[in-house]
């Protein structure tokens, strides 16, 4: 059986526990079920804000709170009832609403602080003092990285204050949401109240959703006055930087930089030097201390049975040696480091006194741009081990005060705890080190930025050849451990443009002093020309693949991929390029033959690798896939030669003298110029057609001219049947009408017919 006092320690945790939401404003306050009597005003709907209408709350709340306390201190103590439960959790929200009502103070008195500091600024801005007046002396560099600090913090306070806001703003729309769900809870609780029997515990329900609502509600105003805060604390920041910067400006122009400020950073790094002395000289003693303490915690081990704690006395011994190994190094480092923030020191009184060249300055900027690189890469593992030190050190302190576990020897934990501890606090200041240097490397890049961004066209010219130059070496990326650089793509690029236009050339050299004296005709050559412009472009294609370093073995692990690539994707595309060679290997079609596709004559002009051009008599171009031309039939009238036989049809009418027609013809055709006398041009009678006699004449005649041939002769047979007196036939029908009974004539009228009546 739990003991009285165990019993109301527990429902006080247990009311810590309780789930409680987040806090937001709205609606009138309850009334306090369980005294009757009206709450404390709210704030935000009765009153203006104010510390004294905060302290009255407060002192109101007090009450409250003591008189809950007298009220739970009446229930017996081995009584644990929803009573106990209830008043439990009315205890604790009552001090965390008392909780609230301070924070709202503290934001009152912040944005008091801040509204003194607004008039302040206002009178400054309007009555503006001169910088000389408002910057006491000594003008030199202790009060120059004042004005610097001062700056960076406004420029930093700018962002972090945006992101304040936001949280705020998201906070604020949170809290209200959640004081209507507590508000909306209050309610049905109050309605429950009403209607149930058990009034009691109903009762005690609506008083903690009474308080729940009050803690939402006085929430909310505080999520508003901290946004309010916020923003006026923000309305500072552009006034300051306006009053900062031109100090800041006449501070520069008029620095002066004497003894003393040398030799207070002297005296300051001197010091420094000889506090790290110390420290690294206890360390070294500390760390031969540890290594005694591991050997004999090794003899030890070696010598008791092992044990199964996962944390034995050896392990910490051997942790403890190698954070002392960890803290000498960081103290060395930082001793060495005393010396490069004195040369920083050094370059800025250089950089401020304009006593080096530019060339000189230039160079600096170029180091410290590289040594602030660096700086970032130092810290990442620092902090790395310094978020494990915490957590290390958070188990063993846990560790140290658990009062329940067994009594065994824990000195060599507590061991631990302090070397994790002087471990941490010399890692942090190695982080501040390095913090203070990189604020003094920014300080000199800026400092040096207004020296070397004076425009020099020498220097502007040196830099920009450095720059394409760099450029032009840049590694694009790498192909069998060989480096691919800009310049080689785009010599690649060059090459093949000008391989091109050279195996152009070329090729047309050979077709025209090469070929032609060969004696091949215009056909031929321009296959023959096309093929050596192929095999020309080929050797450019593995030149300039061999600049990439990559040889056609390297192809053989994708070259199934690449078939089936290009047997799906690109199949039309090579067969009308295979098609090409085909047509320049065999020759079935040439430069300057003339074809028939689809009904009409067109004359070739290219064979290009993927389609023929052609140009038709109608002097329109029509561009043909190499494939059509291997794969339909395509009548090429000129392959051996341009000489071609010609049939005209001619009907003359039933009765006409047949062998005078076909003398006639003959002669006719004997006798026209520019046709072929051998063979010899014939006339013959073909058929007896429906209407005429059909008589074809046939001759042989070059393909150049042969339409007009054609026309002349058909104009001659006309002239020639109508002297002979030979008719030319023309379709003929005998009509028979049906006359065994009379013919029916029916008139109709053009116009439209009339309607009937």
């Amino acid at each position: 059986m739990p003991s009285p006092s165990f019993l109301r320690v527990s429902l006080l945790l247990a009311a810590l526990a309780f789930p409680f939401a987040q806090p937001s404003l709205s609606a009138a306050l309850p009334t306090d079920t369980l005294t009757g009597k009206p709450p404390t005003p709210s704030s935000a709907a009765e009153a203006e804000l104010t510390p004294a209408l905060i302290a009255k709350n407060r002192a109101a709340l007090q009450n409250e709170i003591e008189r809950t306390r007298a009220d739970f201190e009446k229930l017996p103590a081995d009584q644990a009832g929803n009573t106990t439960l209830w008043l439990t959790q009315e205890i604790v929200l009552l001090g965390r609403l008392d909780s609230t009502y301070v924070e709202q103070l503290n934001t009152l008195q912040h944005a008091a602080d801040l509204t003194k500091e607004s008039a302040e600024l206002a009178d400054l801005t309007k009555n503006p003092r001169p910088p000389e007046v408002r910057l006491k002396p000594p003008h030199g560099l202790v009060l120059l990285d004042q004005l610097y600090a001062q700056r960076d913090y406004l420029l930093r306070a700018k962002a972090l204050l945006k992101t304040d806001i936001e949280n705020v703003t998201t906070a604020l729309q949170d809290a209200r949401d959640d004081l209507d769900d507590k508000d909306r809870l209050r309610r049905t609780a109050k309605e429950s109240a009403q209607d149930s029997e058990n009034r009691i515990a109903a009762q005690g329900a609506l008083r903690l959703a009474e308080l729940e609502s009050r803690l939402a509600r006085e929430t909310v105003v505080l999520h508003e006055k901290a946004l309010a805060t916020l923003k006026l604390q923000q309305s500072l920041l552009a006034p300051k930087l306006a009053l900062l910067l031109p100090d800041l400006e006449w501070l520069l122009a008029h620095l002066v930089i004497g003894e003393t400020d040398l030799a207070a950073a002297q005296a300051k790094q001197e010091k420094r030097i000889a506090e790290l002395d110390v420290e690294i000289t206890e360390t070294r003693e500390l760390s031969d201390q540890v290594a005694r303490l591991v050997v004999a915690s090794e003899r030890r081990d070696s010598a008791a049975a092992k044990t199964t704690e996962p944390h034995t006395e050896l392990e910490s011994r051997r942790a403890d040696r190698q954070t002392v190994n960890l803290m000498l190094s960081a103290l060395t480092a930082q001793r060495e480091r005393q010396a490069t923030i004195a040369e920083v020191l050094r370059q800025r009184i250089l950089v401020l006194t304009d006593a080096a060249t530019s060339a000189d300055f230039k160079t600096a900027a170029k180091a410290n741009d590289e040594a602030l690189a660096r700086l970032p890469k130092e810290r990442r593992p620092l902090f790395a081990e310094l978020r494990k030190s915490r957590q290390e050190l958070q188990t063993l302190q846990a560790r140290l005060a658990d009062s329940s576990s067994p009594a065994r020897p824990q000195n060599w934990i507590a061991d631990r705890v302090g070397h994790l501890n002087a471990w941490i606090a010399v890692n942090e200041r190695n982080l501040a080190d390095l913090t203070e240097l990189a604020t003094a490397r920014n300080r000199l890049n800026e400092e040096l930025g207004a020296r070397v961004g004076t425009f020099s066209l020498g220097e502007s010219f040196t830099s920009a050849r450095t720059g394409i130059v760099a450029a032009w070496n840049y590694e694009v990326f790498s192909i069998a451990d060989q480096p691919v650089r800009v310049n080689t793509i785009l010599t690649v690029i060059i090459l093949i443009i000008a391989g091109h236009w050279l195996s152009r050339r070329t090729s047309n050299l050979i077709g025209s002093a090469v070929f032609k004296r060969f004696g091949m005709n215009t056909g031929r050559r321009a296959a023959w020309q096309t093929l050596s412009f192929y095999a020309l472009f080929l050797i450019v294609l593995l030149t300039a693949t061999n600049l990439f370093h990559l040889s056609l073995t390297q192809f053989s692990v994708v070259s199934g991929a690449l078939a089936v690539g290009i047997g799906f994707g690109s199949q039309n595309l090579i067969s009308n390029f295979i098609s090409g060679i085909i047509l320049l290997v065999e020759r079935p079609i040439n430069q300057g033959d003339v074809l028939e596709i689809n009904g009409q004559q067109v004359t070739v002009e290219t064979i290009g690798p993927r389609s023929t051009l052609v140009r038709s008599r109608d002097n329109t171009h029509v561009i043909v896939p190499n494939s059509r031309l291997l794969e339909e039939n395509v009548v090429n009238l000129t392959l051996s030669d341009d000489v071609i036989r010609t049939r005209i049809r001619v009907g003359v009418a039933y009765g006409s003298p047949t062998r005078e027609v076909e003398r006639i013809l003959e002669e006719l055709m004997t006798n026209l110029e520019g046709v072929m006398k051998e063979p010899a041009p014939f006339a013959t009678f073909t058929d007896f057609g429906d209407s005429s006699l059909a008589f074809e004449a046939s001759f042989w005649s070059a393909l150049e001219g042969r339409k007009e041939i054609e026309g002349e002769l058909r104009h001659l047979i006309a002239e020639a049947f109508a002297q002979a007196g030979i008719v030319m036939a023309f379709p003929q029908r005998d009509v028979h009408l049906e006359t065994t009974k009379p013919l029916q004539v029916e008139i109709l009228a053009s116009g439209p017919t009339p309607p009937k009546a």
